[in-house]
């Protein structure tokens, strides 16, 4: 079984870098944005979001980790408005680790994460989930996530 720990300040500096070239990567790969900007303009949301690091308001970031061996196994950053009612959760980030990917070990995660926002009085969750992410995707509809928006594309051109 996995846990979700607060991450620990080393561990976030890590995950900030990664993260900011990894939303980089899938916004370029999905067309959103040119190669050229596409770090400054992940860095940029990154800086919006979690202006002060780990101990921005409303947002929290875990470490999914094995109960048994403390071993980390991956991410997961979602933002709570505490003050708005209904309460609702984002998840901005979901990352195993790809040696643990296949293994149920995310949907370990998204169970602790069910308890986890069940205890902070959350009424839902959302998340964003790229269309090329499939096996994500099947992952959150297989955790009862529905589908409330669609955005779709038709390329003329390649490249």
């Amino acid at each position: 079984m996995v846990k979700l720990i607060p991450m620990a300040q080393k561990d976030f500096e890590t995950y900030r870098e990664r993260g900011i070239r990894e939303y980089a990567e899938e916004h370029v790969k999905t067309g959103n944005w040119k190669k050229s900007e596409a770090l400054e303009k992940s860095r940029a949301e990154f800086d919006k979001l979690l202006p002060n690091g780990l101990q921005s308001k409303d947002e929290f970031i875990y470490s999914i980790v094995d109960e048994s061996t403390g071993q980390k196994m991956g991410i997961l950053w979602m933002e709570v408005k505490m003050d708005e009612t209904p309460r609702r959760a984002f998840g901005y980030d979901f990352i195993v680790y790809e040696e643990f990917r296949g293994q149920g070990f995310g949907k370990q995660a998204l169970i602790a994460l069910d308890e986890l926002l069940k205890s902070m009085d959350v009424d839902s969750m959302g998340l964003h989930v790229f269309g090329h992410n499939t096996n994500a995707f099947e992952l959150y509809k297989k955790m009862g996530f529905e589908i409330t928006n669609i955005n779709m594309r038709k390329y003329y051109k390649k490249g």
